[in-house]
This record gives structure tokens, C-alpha cells and sequence, in this order.
């Protein structure tokens, strides 16, 4: 396993290696490269002189980036050269991010928080990218003019844009079960309410009573699951009012009436051991959640679209032939309405793409190069790759991928190969959800393109000021921690419910109301 780097790293001269792999590969006669590239990027007399630049970003994307075989081929379309440099991950990347800015030591090109970009570029660090989009980046205008919604986003107060962020496929986590398990149960149908779920891991409790171990339903991380379904989701309603610490959705409104018949939920699954003790005490490890879906122990979860193929890969038909998992809709409301299951935001606000103020010179180039990958062709490569190498045109005219997910994607890291997994950050670019649903596990890709079309919500991105997001952050982190704590006394029996009214007010005390006025704030500036 290759370490991150901790200094800048040559990619034009890796980029040329590994895109000897990658251009080698496709088929006799034909060009890996369409000719017209550069027209199709907007690009004029210009684009001659090939733009060089440092890019920094998070160091385990750096990591992917070199493995990904379509990027030396995008730098030979555009002729471009990037150095990348490796700034930590997670919290630290930001911290240093500021420190390189204020240093003045910042690359010509790299990602920050959004609310960094504006503040840093109304200091003067970052260009205005506004008026260069309008005159080196027409397939960048034209997407933006497509999606005000992205427009408004990244518009600072003053009318400037300082950033692009990359769009993100639309995705989110799905139920999925063990089919085998319920057929073995002598359950033939699936759940499709609470109730119904709730009869069913009765069942299999039942089914499974001689195993102490078993428990129907389980998982990793907070055990927080189905607030749609109660009506108990955070949320902005249809006058524009917050609902409960907003996250987008995928969080909760404590004080919403379904939200506290969620918690009693809860604890009668823990009463009737249908739910595992590890998974609500916060002691559930993930590699512990894995080994009892793979073993039986568990039946149920509900985590990231991905993980029912994992579970097929990673040891579930080899331990067991019958091993089968299928995916479950998203269960009914009380009213018996469909729920839906919030997405990852659609713009990544923590990728935002940067140029700074010192490298002008620069700009011009920097923006052609990502608006090439706003164009057709730039868009097939990083959705697709090349024709007649990654893919090729079916019958009915439509890209299929003639590489295999299952060699390319589980390739260890430090080798080249054929991905594309568009969730994980490159430049600032559209995402070609077709494809992304297309490159994909057979399972995964079985269900995502209509499970996402049917079941999944998006909800809106706030922006914050910097100020109020650094209040924001401390209390939540604060306010969090309480909740979580609670809410596992509650369900467990060691905190009555019928202090829920006292326990409302303590967060309070400890800042929810606060948050949900910052939430506001944020709210009411973007509308």
C-alpha cells in the first residue's frame, strides 16, 4: 500500500507512464483521443501553450487519482500538466489549507471548504472565476445556466464566484436483508410498513430462538434508522421553515411528535432482543457488524447503497451457498404514504475549487482544461472512458461498459486501472449518473438507477458565514453528544420516557434552539 506523500508529486511524468497502460489498450487504428478536443473545450489560439499548474487536495484522493487510467488520458486530450499536492485529509486538510493561504504558500489551484472561498476571496487570495467562465469556460456557463440552483450556491454576497464545486451522484443508503434467512423463516413477503417490519423480525427471532447470538436487525455507526417513515426527519417545509438540526435531511427533528414514537420503537425492539444491544449501546464495530450479516447472526441493515454487494463479495456466497441479499423500498408512513430516504447533497460543499489570486497568468488555461470536462466528450471520458477500451455502443445506441467492475475495482491501491467512481473527488465536475449506476456490482447495479429515481430525496444545501458556522460546529458537536447519549438511556430502560419533556429542555439549554436559528439564517440568505 502506497503512504501519502507529503510533498508535491510529479503527476505530468505519472500521468505519462500510466497513460502508457491506458492508451495502449485501445483497439488498432483508433485514437484514444477525439481531435477535436480542443474545439469542443471552447478552446482557441490560446490553448497552444498548454496550461501547467499545483493542484492540492486531500491526500487520499491524490492516492485514487493516480491509480485512475482515465486522467492521463484527459491530460493528453487537453495537454495539460498538474502537479498534485497531497494536504492532509479530514479536519486537518482544512486547517492547513488556511495555513498555506495565509502564508501565502497556497498552489496555483486547490479544494477548500466553500465558506473558506469566500472568505479568502474577498481578502483578495482566490480570482473571481465569474468573468473567466464567461470567456474561457462556455460548457461551464452553460451547466451553471442549466442549475441556478448551483449558481446561487456558490455566488458570494458581493456577486463574485470564488469556487466550483463538483456536483454528486444521487445516492443514499438502502435496507437490505438477507433473502435466504426469511425463506429459511418461512416468510414469503416483504415488509412494507413499520408494523410489518416489526412482525417480521418477531418472526425471525422466533425462527432463530436456540442462537443467543441472533438478532434480526443490527448495524454499524448511530443506530438512528427510518425517520422518514415516523415523520421525524429533519426538514424545511413548504414556508420555509427549519425543522430540527438540519443536515440535509439525514438527520433528526427530536421535538417533531414522530420522532419520540420512533425512540419507544426503538426500545421495544431492545425489549424483545429483535435488535442488537451492541448496535444501540454505540459499541458496535464495523468489521463486527460485517462478520454477523456474513454469518447469520444478523438479518437486516441499512447503510450505504453499496453494501449489499460488499457483503456478496466479501465472504458471503463462499461461507454459505445460499447466501442472498436483496434491497427493500423504503417503508410506508402512518398515512400509508411512501417515505423516502434523503441523498448525499447534490454540491459538495467541502470540495470547493479554488484558483489562486497569485497564479492569473494561470487562469485562462486552468478554466479551459475544466471545461473540457463539461463538454460531450469530456463528459463521456470521466463518466465512460474511451470507446472500444472502457466501453462500447450496444445494439440500441446506448455507452456499455465492456470492462469488468469486479477485476478493475478491487485492484490494490497503487496499480492502475479502469474506475469510475464519480463520488470521489477529481476536479469540479457533473456527474454522469447513468454511468456511475452502470459502474457498479451486478446487485448494486440491479437496483440503483430506479431504487434513486423512486425512493430518494434531495434536500437543500444552506450556506453559512463563516462566523456562524464556527458557533455552529461547537454547539453541535456539544448538542450531538447530549442527544446521542439520551436517546441510548431511553431505548435502553435506563432514562424513563416519561422524562422525554425534560429531556427537550436540556438540549435547549445546551444550544438545539440556537442551532436551528443559525439553520435559519442560513436558510433565509440562500432563498
Amino acid at each position: 500500500m502506497r503512504g501519502r506523500p507529503k510533498q508535491w508529486v510529479a503527476f505530468a511524468v505519472m500521468a505519462a507512464l500510466i497513460g502508457t497502460t491506458a492508451c495502449s489498450s485501445a483497439s488498432p487504428g483508433k485514437e484514444a483521443a477525439p481531435k477535436d478536443a480542443g474545439a469542443a473545450a471552447g478552446a482557441s489560439a490560446e490553448q497552444a501553450k498548454p496550461v501547467k499548474f499545483t493542484y492540492t487536495l486531500p491526500g487520499k484522493f491524490v492516492n485514487w487519482m493516480k491509480d485512475m487510467n482515465w486522467i492521463p488520458v484527459l491530460l493528453k486530450q487537453t495537454g495539460a500538466e498538474v502537479e498534485l499536492v497531497a494536504g492532509g485529509d479530514g479536519d486537518t486538510y482544512y486547517k492547513n489549507a488556511d495555513l498555506k493561504i495565509g502564508s501565502g504558500d497556497f498552489s496555483d489551484a486547490g479544494i477548500v471548504q466553500l465558506s473558506q472561498a469566500d472568505v479568502y476571496g474577498t481578502k483578495g487570495a482566490f480570482l473571481d472565476l465569474k468573468p473567466l467562465i464567461e470567456k474561457y469556460g462556455p460548457n461551464i456557463k452553460k451547466f451553471m445556466d442549466q442549475h441556478p440552483d448551483l449558481t446561487k450556491l456558490v455566488t458570494s454576497s458581493n456577486g463574485k464566484i470564488y469556487a466550483l464545486v463538483p456536483e454528486y451522484p444521487k445516492i443514499s443508503n438502502v435496507t437490505f436483508y438477507r433473502d435466504d434467512l426469511l425463506k429459511k423463516a418461512g416468510i414469503t413477503s416483504e415488509p412494507k410498513t413499520i408494523q410489518e417490519f416489526t412482525d417480521v423480525l418477531r418472526k425471525l427471532k422466533e425462527a432463530n430462538k436456540d442462537n443467543k447470538n441472533f438478532f434480526p436487525f443490527g448495524g454499524r455507526d448511530d443506530f438512528l434508522r427510518f425517520q422518514s417513515a415516523f415523520g421525524a426527519g429533519d426538514s424545511i417545509d413548504a414556508g420555509g421553515k427549519v425543522h430540527g438540526i438540519y443536515n440535509g435531511g439525514q438527520g433528526s427533528d427530536i421535538k417533531a411528535p414522530g420522532f419520540k414514537k420512533l425512540i419507544e420503537w426503538y426500545a421495544r425492539l431492545y425489549d424483545e432482543k429483535l435488535v442488537d444491544p451492541e448496535w444501540i449501546s454505540g459499541l458496535a464495530t464495523e468489521e463486527a457488524w460485517q462478520t454477523k450479516m456474513l454469518n447469520g447472526n444478523l438479518v437486516f441493515g441499512n447503510d450505504f447503497y453499496t453494501r449489499p454487494a460488499w457483503f456478496l463479495v466479501n465472504g458471503g456466497v463462499k461461507n454459505d451457498p445460499n447466501y442472498s441479499l436483496k434491497v427493500l423500498p423504503p417503508f410506508l408512513d402512518e398515512e400509508g404514504k411512501q417515505s423516502k430516504f434523503p441523498t448525499v447533497p447534490n454540491y459538495r460543499t467541502d470540495r470547493a475549487f479554488v484558483i489562486n489570486a497569485k497564479s492569473a497568468d494561470k487562469a485562462p488555461g486552468i478554466i479551459k482544461f475544466l471545461d473540457y470536462m463539461y463538454s460531450e466528450q469530456g463528459q463521456t471520458l470521466v463518466g465512460w472512458g474511451v470507446e472500444g477500451t472502457t466501453f462500447k455502443k450496444n445494439a440500441g445506441g446506448k455507452n456499455e461498459f465492456t470492462m469488468s467492475f469486479d477485476d478493475e475495482s478491487t485492484k490494490p491501491l497503487g496499480t492502475p486501472s479502469w474506475t469510475f467512481f464519480q463520488d470521489r473527488l477529481t476536479f469540479p465536475i457533473p456527474v454522469n449518473n447513468e454511468a456511475f449506476y452502470e459502474w457498479n456490482h451486478s446487485l448494486t447495479k440491479s437496483y440503483a438507477n430506479d431504487y434513486f429515481s423512486k425512493y430518494a430525496q434531495t434536500f437543500p444545501i444552506l450556506k453559512y458565514s463563516t462566523e456562524d458556522q464556527k458557533e455552529r460546529s461547537n454547539l453541535v458537536a456539544k448538542v450531538n453528544e447530549a442527544i446521542k447519549a439520551n436517546l441510548v438511556k431511553f431505548v435502553t430502560g435506563k432514562r424513563p420516557l416519561s422524562e422525554w419533556d425534560a429531556f427537550l429542555k436540556e438540549m435547549d439549554g445546551l444550544g438545539y434552539n440556537k442551532i436551528i436559528e443559525i439553520d435559519q439564517k442560513a436558510y433565509d440568505a440562500v432563498k
